[in-house]
């Protein structure tokens, strides 16, 4: 979550390797990545298996939940081995004293089948549009910056998103109070995640949000960038260069009340 673009199938099939040989437990972290970048999570996106796994956040729906999963040979001393309420069989394996003050709550587990349910009867087609639609944001606001010369970035795996700001920009933490007073509240220095509930009109809010608080401030010098590039972008979709009635350049939307004439687009 700190560092999406560091997402390397290479390393991690390399770790694999090295961990069979030495026959040390290789013990994956899908808090974040588990449901999310695929239905089986980092695992089956880079093709590795671990021998232990974590998982939470999507797995919960919303509810306080944390799952370990693995091999029988890892998870036999939690669950006794393979047996089922309702039939005579029984834990075969001596097991480990494992309790906590949530473990199996009640609606944390109706509430996690449910998902679960969901997620399965979809197939796995959920995850690939989500991270096409992490992967285009991500491209989009990046273009933006770049010809603009911001230093700042979305760096992203999929639908996990982080946003960077260059650390010697001295007015960097401006950012996240200007992106809230364009109705975009996010947390600073924290992953950012699209989900399903997110609508395209959701999506295009919070590209736009950026957009204008990175603008602003490039625009008054309390963020770097190239204020002549700046000048040639349009402040909103569609919008038109132009002269205003004191003879000044400004930018133009069509008048959706009056066909064929102009509102100028008030600029901070």
């Amino acid at each position: 979550g700190r560092y999406p673009e560091l997402a390397s199938g290479d390393f991690l099939r390399a770790l694999r390797e090295l961990t069979e040989k030495a026959g040390t437990a290789l013990i994956f972290d899908e808090v974040i990545t588990g449901f999310r970048i695929a239905l089986g999570g980092a695992q089956e996106y880079f093709g590795v298996r671990a021998d232990v796994a974590t998982y939470g956040k999507v797995v919960g729906a919303g509810m306080p939940l944390a799952i370990i999963a693995g091999k029988p040979k890892f998870m036999d001393a939690l669950d006794g081995g393979p047996w089922q309420y309702g039939d005579d069989s029984v834990p075969s394996v001596g097991v480990t004293y494992f309790a906590g003050t949530f473990v199996r709550h009640p609606p944390a587990l109706a509430a996690s089948l449910a998902a679960l349910r969901r997620l399965k009867e979809d197939g796995g087609k959920l995850q690939p549009a989500l991270n096409a639609r992490g992967d285009a944001f991500a491209a989009e606001l990046n273009a933006f910056f770049e010809k603009i010369r911001a230093r700042v970035r979305i760096k992203n795996f999929g639908s996990i998103c982080k946003i960077w700001v260059d650390e010697n920009e001295p007015h960097a933490s401006l950012l996240w109070f200007v992106l809230r007073h364009h109705g975009l509240h996010t947390w600073e220095g924290r992953p950012c995640f699209l989900t399903l509930g997110h609508t395209e009109d959701d999506i295009q809010f919070i590209i736009q949000a950026f957009k204008d608080s990175v603008r602003e401030l490039v625009g008054v010098g309390l963020l770097s960038g190239d204020t002549a590039a700046l000048a040639s972008i349009p402040p909103v979709p569609g919008a038109r260069l132009g002269r205003d009635p004191q003879g000044n350049p400004a930018w133009f939307v069509p008048d959706p009340q009056r066909p064929g004439k102009y509102l100028k687009v008030e600029t901070a």
